[in-house]
């Protein structure tokens, strides 16, 4: 047996009920979260191909992280400009 058997054991039916619960519900706080992102940034990428949709248009999601790769210090020195105007004004 192990320690987490041990604990289980000792736990009455209405307390491993409510761990259990606090349990899915801990991970659901991130695993749902998570998987939508997943699936919404899939299907961006499926409504582009599957309607070829011209990049200019709606690029797919691989194009937007490439470009943010590349043009990543023109964006940052744009971003330091943003907030400074927004949080010293």
């Amino acid at each position: 047996m192990t320690a987490i058997d041990d604990i289980a054991l000792k736990l009455d039916p209405e307390e491993a009920r409510r761990a259990r619960q606090e349990r899915l519900e801990r991970i659901g706080k991130w695993v749902l979260p998570l998987a939508i992102m997943v699936l919404a940034i899939w299907l961006w990428d499926r409504v582009c191909v599957w309607n070829d949709i011209p990049q200019y248009i709606l690029p797919r999601p691989g194009v937007v992280l490439q470009t943010l790769h590349s043009d990543a210090g023109l964006l940052f020195s744009s971003l330091l400009v943003t907030l400074r105007i927004t949080f010293l004004s």
